[in-house]
């Protein structure tokens, strides 16, 4: 099994990106980009947000850069609540619809409160996603 270290860079120059471009990328320093990249023996320790931000520069998942295990969850179809519906139909006449993996996510997102009950309260949810996860807003 290869390390941090070996992955990271496989990655890295399977990119195309030199120490420099990555580091940027990333938001990290080219010299802790170095010294992650030189640690075959594990001893660095870096932060989820650190492995985030490589993940993200990588075009990766944090689980490809540690080497863990993934599973493909079959996507069952899912009832829409009747505000979901109503907040499809919105998108949909403000000619921004959205797609179907978008509303399979939200449809079947857990919620401490439970779900949103308006169409308002889903435009809410829906703009917050899109500001935090970095996708673009539908055209």
């Amino acid at each position: 099994m290869k390390s941090l270290a070996e992955r990271l860079r496989a990655c890295r120059e399977a990119k195309g990106f030199s120490l420099d471009e990555l580091a940027t990328k990333a938001k990290i320093s080219k010299t802790y980009l170095w010294e992650l990249e030189k640690d075959t023996a594990g001893e660095k320790k870096p932060s989820a947000d650190v492995l985030l931000r490589l993940a993200s520069a990588l075009s990766v998942t944090i689980a490809d850069l540690l080497s863990l295990a993934t599973v493909q969850v079959r996507q069952d179809a899912v009832e829409l609540s009747g505000s979901l519906r109503e907040f499809r139909d919105r998108m949909a006449k403000l000619l921004m619809p959205l797609s179907e993996q978008d509303l399979h996510d939200l449809a079947i997102m857990k919620f401490r409160g439970g779900q949103p009950q308006s169409a308002d309260e889903w435009h809410q949810l829906y703009l917050t996603l899109l500001a935090t996860s970095g996708k673009r807003r539908p055209r």
